[in-house]
């Protein structure tokens, strides 16, 4: 299953929004949100998770909110999810209503299958396939306060339990050493010790052991056991384990990792990433799993145009969420389209993250500083003035200009071979 749209009404500070996830019949394999704290990133993850759960699941993922999920003021809401089943070529819509009941909030739950144009049927959805339905639904989610070990241990594949770190950041992930061998178990152990040295970027002579001592890297840093590791590495290595942990436990007849398929949510993705990490991270992770649905969030630049880094086969779009008058509303960016060869620095200052600089706080006061007395008329200017943009002049004299020497370099190279054209004699 994959989602092909998210429609949510009154819920947190969202008034009521829509967001699709495909594009003339192509399903996005990346969509990543951005937006200032605040603007509703979470809630639109949260959102789609509690509209995967099921109507018994979604009240104990609700009660891990404080103040609730509804809108203020609001007594109703509802989030209505949009499903494909790209084997049987199906729609289905689940439509999770939540009501005000005192001080707290209930759920009711609808799922119809829909039409070619994304209408309801009249057909009444048995037992039996609903059953069906809710068995093909694979999702995971992981919250932006994730913790970077794991130690739980379960038997049984749940929305509910998969998708709960996206609401209580202490909600522990499965541990990583008994994935594992789980894995191991499955004749997989080779792909996934290739998976995670691409993952974490090791060297091809670096090794990855499972043995009785546990999950072991040996790297130019020696030796090591996970739990030795940076944050960054463990924290990598426990999410990717604890996902396929949970897509073993959710089909272990069709355990295949470069097969399979399901919805990834995840929460500001460059937690305890290097920026080195955060601009591999989407390309890496989209190669090792090309039938996975990755709906995630960023902070960052690096991973926003990681984006670009894609096939040109896996499709992908950037959602703004952004805080307008008295609710949040969302946009659609085409990277690839529009932001083709950007640096990080013009992300930043593009409309996407809105930035007015790329500079420091202080350098940019003082650019502003001296543009606004340099633009008086000089004759205009006060003894004051005229010695602070002296001063200004001097302090910012070496203020680097390029982005980097190397850019410096090619520049002055470039200039070059354009005097020696201009003077060559054939010119």
């Amino acid at each position: 299953m994959k989602v092909l749209n998210l429609k949510i009404k009154n819920i947190k500070c969202f008034k009521e929004i829509e967001i699709p996830f495909e594009d003339n019949g192509q399903i996005k394999n990346w969509s990543l949100i951005v937006g200032n704290n605040g603007q509703g990133k979470t809630t639109i993850l949260r959102s789609l998770a509690l509209g995967l759960c099921d109507e018994s699941g979604a009240p104990a993922l609700l009660a891990e909110l404080h103040g609730g999920i509804l809108r203020e003021n609001e007594e109703k809401g509802f989030i209505e999810v949009i499903l494909k089943d790209e084997n049987e070529d199906k729609k289905y819509q689940i439509k999770t209503e939540i009501s005000l009941k005192g001080n707290s909030e209930s759920v009711f739950q609808m799922i119809c299958s829909l039409n070619s144009k994304n209408k309801t049927t009249t057909k009444e959805i048995g037992v039996k396939e609903l059953n069906n339905i809710r068995n093909k639904i694979f999702a995971i989610g992981y919250g932006s306060g994730r913790t970077i070990t794991g130690t739980e241990s379960y038997e049984e594949y749940a929305v509910v339990d998969s998708v709960y770190g996206l609401f209580n950041y202490k909600y522990p992930l499965q541990n990583a050493e008994l994935g594992a061998w789980r894995i191991k178990s499955e004749k997989n152990l080779d792909e996934l010790e290739d998976c995670l040295k691409e993952i974490l970027i090791l060297d091809d002579h670096d090794q990855i052991n499972l043995s009785a001592s546990g999950l072991r890297i040996k790297s130019k840093w020696g030796d090591m056991s996970l739990n030795s590791l940076s944050d960054g590495y463990q924290s990598l290595t426990t999410v990717i384990i604890d996902f396929l942990s949970w897509k073993l436990l959710h089909d272990s007849n069709n355990f295949d990792l470069r097969n399979t398929s399901g919805i990834f949510i995840i929460d500001e993705i460059e937690q305890h990433l290097h920026p080195n990490w955060q601009r591999n991270i989407i390309r890496v992770l989209s190669e090792r799993f090309p039938k996975i649905q990755f709906i995630g969030s960023t902070h960052t630049p690096i991973c926003a145009l990681g984006l670009n880094d894609l096939d040109l086969t896996c499709e992908s779009q950037l959602i703004k969420a952004s805080y307008t008058n008295s609710h949040s509303e969302v946009e659609l960016f085409d990277m690839k389209e529009n932001y083709k060869g950007y640096r990080i620095d013009q992300i930043l200052t593009s409309d996407i993250f809105e930035l007015s600089s790329s500079r420091s706080k202080s350098i940019e006061e003082k650019l502003k500083e001296y543009r606004n007395i340099y633009l008086k008329d000089s004759s205009k200017r006060s003894i004051d003035e005229q010695k602070k943009l002296e001063n200004i002049k001097k302090e910012l004299k070496n203020l680097p200009v390029w982005e980097t020497e190397q850019d410096k370099l090619t520049r002055k190279e470039l200039i070059d071979l354009i005097k020696r054209n201009k003077n060559s004699p054939n010119d």
